[in-house]
């Protein structure tokens, strides 16, 4: 049974995109990430690091700072190493907020089935990936997203708990079963989701801001064996999710 572990940004108001992404990882490798990450970590836990923050790692914020900078460059380069060793598939699902918030305005009666952004790339990403877990040959998906925001945490559990009720939804997405929780010692396949997320977000930016932080993690697109995908999800997607989610009694209301 394959795993997914999924985060997701852009979350404050000002953000201009929030996006959905995350790494398909056989149950073994999932394993194998967990472990060898843990042992990464493990010498830095003297200093306050528990676990990877590529936001606070990048800036040198909170326990962050205890580090070096070579220290927090080689994080980032052992994390990208370790996702081209283990992972499936990266995919990334994006909503542009103005956009969002235009189409809203515009189709009232369509928002409210949709959801929020959260929802929206959620459920385009659970169709992606199925479609990956087909191609490699697997029939069910098991779901780990990182808790957050908890109004958008109890949006989502209603909607995937529609899903699992929905036989037919449940199969066509290839899903099991899903839950929340923290980075750290039970999910560090987590940290995966997070470092794609933030690379993904500033390859738009200079590296220089973020001296090499930038340049390692854009490895992960261009140095890598693992496939990633983008979904851009438009007003066009965001009325197809409503109807869809209509259309087979996935209730957002």
């Amino acid at each position: 049974m394959i795993q997914c572990f999924c985060d997701e940004t852009g979350n404050h108001a000002d953000a201009p995109v929030f996006c959905v992404g995350g790494y398909l990882f056989s149950p073994e490798k999932a394993t194998l990430f967990h472990d060898k990450w843990r042992e990464v970590l493990l010498p830095l836990r003297r200093k306050g690091i528990t676990h990877f923050h590529a936001t606070y790692c990048g800036l040198k914020h909170r326990e962050f700072q205890n580090l070096s900078d070579p220290e927090r460059s080689a994080l980032f380069r052992s994390l990208v190493d370790l996702i081209h060793e283990t992972a499936e598939i990266g995919v990334i699902g994006e909503i542009k907020r103005d956009e969002y918030r235009g189409w809203i305005n515009s189709n009232p009666r369509f928002a409210r089935k949709a959801g929020s952004e959260f929802a929206i790339a959620c459920m385009q990403c659970l169709a992606h990936f199925a479609k990956c877990a087909g191609d490699l040959g697997e029939t069910e998906i098991v779901y780990k997203f990182e808790s957050g925001d908890k109004p958008k945490m109890d949006e989502v559990s209603a909607l995937l708990n529609a899903v699992s009720s929905n036989p037919k939804v449940k199969e066509a997405l290839r899903f099991k079963e899903y839950s929340f929780g923290p980075k750290g010692a039970t999910a560090h396949q987590l940290e995966a989701a997070d470092l794609l997320l933030w690379a993904y977000q500033k390859l738009h930016v200079d590296y220089n801001v973020y001296p090499d932080y930038v340049k390692i993690s854009r490895q992960l697109f261009y140095e890598s064996n693992v496939i990633h995908r983008v979904l851009s999800l438009g007003p066009q997607t965001m009325t197809f999710q409503a109807l869809y989610n209509e259309s087979h009694g996935l209730p957002l209301e």
